[in-house]
């Protein structure tokens, strides 16, 4: 397995931070559609960038567990 480079590893990383529940919902303060829509948008995000560097990356990998 090809390693990430720093700047795909922080951009994963990102996108990881803001897929949390706290973040994801605004501390509760989004309503539940809003979260949805935020969620989709993240993880195509996720998916675009695995296209770019051409494999799947799990989030275990990101946080290197």
């Amino acid at each position: 397995m090809q390693k990430l480079s720093d700047t795909h590893l922080s951009r994963f990383k990102g996108l990881s931070s803001m897929l949390s529940p706290e973040n994801l919902s605004a501390d509760g303060e989004l309503p539940q559609s809003a979260v949805r829509k935020r969620k989709r948008f993240l993880l195509s995000e996720w998916r675009r960038l695995e296209r770019k560097v051409g494999r799947v990356v799990t989030e275990d990998e990101v946080w290197g567990f």
